[in-house]
């Protein structure tokens, strides 16, 4: 059951599966210019003017989520950053909660099914009485948009629809300390009277959305000991990251860490 378990987790945490993007599909990205307003990051990527966390104008029912956006491709992209923890994130103690936050934020499909299912077989495991691993309070995975900090507008029409993969970091449990991750989150957004999610990358059938995609964004472990906290992202890491992988259409939020 704990190996079983275990699986699921990694897949959460980091099976994406994407293919290349329909050349009609690419929306034009920006380039760092006085047009735009700008310029270069220490990491060689345009930053953005938009922070994570801002955009909304109110908080949903888990008191922290931003919500109610004014449907933007701005803050399309703000949101995205905002709702990437309701699809990482695994917490033993505070599942419930994320799960009826998550379900207010999206359009019902089989894509929400598929989100769920891993996420309720560990709470499942959890009720039978399974010593689950944690760490701080029931973590078993923690994301931090801050610490990968980078955005790609796939597409977008301003209150019509929007694809747009998030890098995040985060912790993962492990048999000792916890693990420093790097992942990314796409996910579909449509507007009903706010940005709401109604596709996201699962790793199962995902054909229609992945085929939008200009490729898969760069996940995966760390390939070293863990230590329990996410490293700063740097050249060295974002090599190890983006190897085989496009950086182009790649943007970081103005507050990434850094």
């Amino acid at each position: 059951m704990l190996i079983a378990i275990a699986a699921v987790v990694v897949i959460v945490a980091v099976a994406v599966v994407l293919i290349n993007l329909r050349p009609a599909e690419q929306a034009a990205q920006p380039e760092p210019s006085a047009e735009t307003g700008m310029v270069a990051g220490t990491l060689g990527f345009p930053v953005s003017k938009i922070n994570i966390g801002e955009g909304g104008t109110k908080t949903a029912a888990d008191g922290r989520t931003p919500i109610g956006y004014n449907g933007s491709c701005d803050s399309a992209a703000q949101a995205a950053a905002n709702y990437t923890p309701l699809l990482v994130d695994v917490n033993l103690e505070t599942w419930e909660t994320q799960k009826e936050t998550l379900n207010s934020l999206a359009v019902p499909g089989p894509w929400l099914e598929q989100t769920l299912l891993p996420f309720s077989v560990i709470a499942d495991a959890k009720a039978q009485g399974n010593q689950l691993k944690s760490f701080a309070g029931g973590w078993m995975e923690q994301s931090n948009v801050k610490a990968g900090g980078l955005y790609r507008t796939v597409s977008c029409e301003p209150k019509k629809t929007a694809v747009v993969q998030v890098f995040f970091g985060a912790l993962g449990v492990s048999d000792s300390l916890p693990q420093g991750y790097f992942g990314t989150r796409t996910m579909e957004l449509t507007w009903k009277e706010d940005w709401k999610i109604s596709n996201a990358v699962t790793g199962v059938n995902d054909s229609d959305l992945v085929s939008r995609l200009k490729d898969k964004g760069p996940t995966g472990g760390l390939g070293v000991p863990p230590t329990g906290k996410i490293p700063p992202l740097d050249e060295q890491i974002l090599a190890r990251y983006f190897e085989d992988l496009s950086k182009e259409g790649w943007v970081e939020y103005a507050n990434a860490t850094r």
